[in-house]
């Protein structure tokens, strides 16, 4: 059985910022979901959020570059972005060093092929439980992996991420193929949220409007706001519903 997936989306300057360094995709047409939160100086984290979802549309829209055999095609248009980001930070001074996080989800039946870098993240509501099921590319993280590291690339802060699309000329790009069943929520946000929200508060928000995703995506920006909101905050609802 393919699921259909309700969708919701919202992004947001926040409390503190004066512009938004954030982009998002809702494409139910290709069942293709992107939020990513941009990086660099000059407004130039910007550029990159909206280049990166820009080039991960026009893979899913034209096929081009196609997809080498055996690679997920979510995938693939990541790389593409990470070429594009690449190359505007290379050949544009304002845009030298930038970058952006990505989380994106793919629909293909009842599964979502799930990909990320940096420490946007997608979290998974199923009856009354919310888990992450991405994990941050973050300096604690990696300190966490490799002991022999720890304290030797600057101090372990969670916010100091370790991959992010456009920064090199290749990026590794974790990709996991997650079941869906009916009833399934699932949220894409950046860390303007999660650095502002408890996971608990961010549960209750979503279980109390489970059948109204524009306004739990309303409460979430609020929620981050209220609290400080001192970064931009995007958000994206997903829920599995039977045809």
């Amino acid at each position: 059985m393919t699921l259909r997936l309700v969708s919701a989306g919202f992004t947001d300057v926040g409390a503190q910022r004066t512009h938004n360094e954030d982009a998002i995709l809702l494409d139910p047409q290709y069942g293709l979901y992107v939020i990513c939160d941009g990086m660099g100086g000059h407004a130039s984290g910007a550029v990159a959020s909206q280049t990166a979802v820009a080039a991960i549309s026009e893979v899913a829209h034209t096929g081009l570059p196609p997809t080498p055999p055996g690679e997920e095609p979510l995938v693939n248009a990541i790389l593409y972005a990470n070429a594009q980001v690449f190359a505007r930070g290379q050949s544009d001074p304002d845009c030298r060093g930038m970058g952006t996080t990505v989380v994106a989800v793919r629909q293909q039946d009842s599964a979502l092929h799930l990909c990320h870098v940096g420490d946007s993240r997608c979290y998974m509501l199923r009856g009354e439980v919310l888990a992450q099921i991405t994990r941050d590319h973050s300096l604690i993280n990696l300190y966490a992996d490799n002991p022999d590291l720890a304290g030797k690339l600057g101090p372990a802060h969670s916010n100091i991420i370790v991959r992010a699309v456009g920064l090199h000329e290749y990026v590794e790009v974790d990709h996991q193929i997650v079941g869906m069943t009916p009833g399934d929520v699932f949220l894409l946000c950046c860390d303007g949220l999660t650095d502002m929200v408890p996971d608990e508060v961010i549960r209750q928000i979503v279980l109390a409007d489970v059948g109204d995703l524009p306004l739990a995506g309303t409460k979430l920006i609020a929620a981050a706001n209220a609290a400080g909101g001192a970064d931009n905050v995007s958000v994206i609802l997903l829920r599995a519903v039977a045809p």
